[in-house]
């Protein structure tokens, strides 16, 4: 039964991290195929709260159903977002490990990832270098759609409701 409990609530933030990536999609934002990141606070929340393979594998299938849903999958759209959404994950979980930075610091090294990847990623796939120049615009944004994303993320930390299950570790708790 705690098991089921614990399915329940990671697939609740599966689903809450799809429904936000999609309704973001729909904000338009003055450079191409930029888009906030919202979804991202699920991630940082999960890396936070729950165990660390947990918000790993939310963090892929948020983005292997969003390729599904906007029909991306497999695609240069969707390798982008995957090389991105993973050295995000990498970096977030690495510096909320390390707890150097307060979780706003490590959303926005995760947003400056996330944009670095895909650039990387661009200029492999397309063979196009000068998909470099647009990093430092991309930053920019990353660092406030990174700020913005950290607040929210803390503010929920600050109030969850599942605070209730969470131990001495700081990880999600099952044994009530």
């Amino acid at each position: 039964m705690k098991s089921l409990r614990r399915y329940s609530i990671v697939s609740m933030f599966l689903a809450l991290a799809i429904v936000i990536g999609y309704v973001e999609s729909f904000i338009p934002l003055f450079i191409p195929g930029f888009k906030l990141g919202l979804a991202n606070v699920i991630i940082m929340i999960m890396i936070y709260e729950f165990k660390w393979y947990e918000a790993f594998l939310v963090d892929v299938l948020r983005i292997i159903i969003l390729g599904i849903i906007f029909g991306t999958l497999l695609n240069p759209i969707f390798f982008m977002s995957l090389v991105g959404g993973l050295l995000s994950f990498i970096v977030m979980l690495i510096f909320s490990k390390l707890k150097v930075f307060s979780i706003i610091g490590v959303s926005v090294l995760g947003a400056l990832s996330h944009s670095f990847g895909q650039i990387i990623v661009a200029i492999i796939i397309l063979s196009l270098n000068a998909v470099i120049y647009f990093f430092p615009f991309i930053a920019l944004l990353s660092l406030g759609s990174g700020i913005l994303s950290g607040l929210i993320a803390r503010t929920y930390l600050k109030r969850s409701i599942t605070n209730n299950y969470i131990d001495v570790n700081n990880k999600f708790n099952d044994n009530d």
